[in-house]
């Protein structure tokens, strides 16, 4: 078959590794000259994926028999909506792809699922009255646009005077030009990876996210971690609720993936997304239940609906680490290769090319590089972590350190 896959980072090399190992061809558009997927693919494309007309035309002119993409939400939109035009297979509608990609209609399913999650409130309008809005709902919020992904324009806002910079930002960012205002919610923030297959709702992976705190009003993520400390009641509460959103979505037979907040014996759903978490994260999975969800995913867009997967929880303590730099030009990574080939390091994962231009560490989207360790023990991990820290770099052209590791050492 030809394959066309939408979107060219680190995590998309996997998907289109699986299909070629299959004996599949793989086309692959993305906005960028050089995405980091662009040399595994058979041709790229430099077209935008969230450009729908032009994927269509793309879509035609190369005779594709299936579009995909994997751990991005955005392009899924663009997937499901071109294949349906095109009458090609997809394991979402175009209007399931809509909902589970927009955050309004996502909070209302919520309400109507009885899906614990945050208090919010939606708007439509960038020029709302703030006092109303400060008024309905109480300090700290976090504010975010209905339709962006990687994190992006949300940001959590402690004072009225903030919140009218925050929404504007969202706004800006919005392409429906929607923003959520909702709670700050207190708590340990989890991302729940979740496989539904013809049994019921499968969870493979319950892990921690830990955030920068030097970027108080951002969500910038440097690190994965497993296990997670809950009660039972806890996991119960996550089973229920990834059965009640895949009846509130009509999702079967797909990858889900719940960011949530465990407080205590409660959890809130803050979001979530009918695909596999970015990041690296289907190696995570791999360690964490000994699913290979990338091959899962693959069985299922070349048209398998009939496998059951079985998770098998690891007894050892996981984290990958994402490692941001500062500003200035990305020239080479070193000590990498080394960790990985003493075995201190279990994965390596380069997530930005050499030359590249560093000019912010906010979303998802900075990384430079990220590692895998495992070990026994929690205390085991932690000075693993410190001794890959102490040998590994990111230089910049200049041949300087441009590597940032405050983070792993916050308090």
């Amino acid at each position: 078959m030809k394959i066309l896959v939408l979107a060219g980072g680190f995590d998309q090399i996997a998907l289109i590794k699986e299909l070629q190992n299959r004996g599949h061809k793989v086309f692959l558009a993305d906005y960028f000259a050089d995405p980091p997927a662009k040399k595994y693919a058979d041709k790229h494309f430099q077209v935008s994926t969230l450009d729908e007309e032009a994927i269509y035309q793309l879509a035609i002119e190369e005779k594709v028999d299936l579009i995909t993409t994997a751990c991005t939400d955005q392009a899924l939109m663009t997937v499901a909506k071109v294949s349906e035009r095109l009458d090609l297979p997809c394991y979402i509608c175009s209007e399931t792809a809509r909902n589970v990609t927009d955050k309004a209609y996502m909070k209302k399913k919520f309400m109507e699922y009885q899906i614990p999650t945050a208090s919010s409130i939606l708007l439509t309008n960038e020029n709302e009255d703030i006092d109303s809005i400060s008024r309905n709902i109480s300090f700290p919020l976090i504010v975010k646009p209905c339709d962006c992904n990687s994190s992006k324009g949300v940001v959590k806002v402690k004072e009225k005077k903030e919140l009218k910079l925050a929404v504007k930002q969202a706004f800006e960012l919005s392409r429906s030009k929607k923003v959520i205002v909702e709670t700050f919610m207190d708590g340990e923030e989890v991302s729940i990876d979740v496989w539904k297959d013809r049994e019921t709702a499968k969870v493979l992976s319950v892990s921690g996210t830990q955030k920068i705190k030097a970027n108080a009003e951002n969500f910038t993520i440097y690190q994965s971690k497993y296990p997670v400390r809950m009660s039972k009641m806890v996991q119960d509460k996550i089973q229920d609720i990834a059965e009640k959103i895949c009846l509130a979505f009509e999702l079967n037979n797909c990858p889900i993936l719940i960011q949530a907040i465990i407080n205590g014996d409660d959890i809130n759903v803050i979001e979530f997304s009918a695909r596999m978490g970015g990041g690296s994260k289907y190696k995570l999975i791999k360690y964490m239940s000994g699913v290979d969800i990338m091959k899962v995913y693959v069985n299922r867009i070349l048209g398998d609906i009939d496998q059951i997967v079985t998770p098998e929880w690891s007894d050892k303590y996981i984290e990958l680490d994402y490692i941001y730099a500062d500003n200035g030009k990305f020239n080479r990574l070193t000590g990498f290769d080394q960790a990985l080939n003493s075995g201190e390091v279990c994965e390596v994962f380069q997530y930005k090319t050499e030359g590249s231009i560093i000019e912010k560490r906010t979303t998802s989207s900075d990384r430079v590089v990220g590692f895998l360790i495992q070990e026994k023990n929690e205390n085991a991990l932690k000075q693993k972590r410190y001794r890959v820290l102490d040998q590994v770099d990111i230089l910049n052209d200049q041949g300087k350190s441009m590597m940032y590791r405050e983070c792993f050492y916050q308090e």
